[in-house]
């Protein structure tokens, strides 16, 4: 009988990991022109965290984003993807 090929196993997509804030103080204290429309003050933050992690050697793509949780509130989601040599090398160590 002959023995079934081993497949090796397909990589699974990388899920990236979501953290929320439901106010971040830097959209409080920061006004808005009705003319930049959607505009989220906290893509700085995204930056300050991307600078962070590129810094400790986790270079990763920062981005945040206005979620609607109903039609009167809002909340930010930064959007953490790490870069696929971040991935591999916690795989090893782990």
């Amino acid at each position: 009988a002959k023995q079934p090929k081993s497949q090796p196993p397909t990589p699974r997509p990388q899920i990236p990991d979501l953290i929320h804030e439901k106010e971040p103080m830097v959209n409080t204290f920061i006004s808005v022109p009705k003319d930049f429309g959607h505009l989220n003050c906290a893509s700085f933050v995204a930056g300050v965290m991307h600078g962070i992690l590129d810094s400790a050697d986790f270079p990763a793509r920062v981005t945040a984003h206005t979620v609607n949780v109903n039609q009167a509130e809002t909340r930010t989601t930064f959007l953490v993807k790490f870069a696929p040599e971040v991935v591999e090398r916690e795989k090893r160590m782990t």
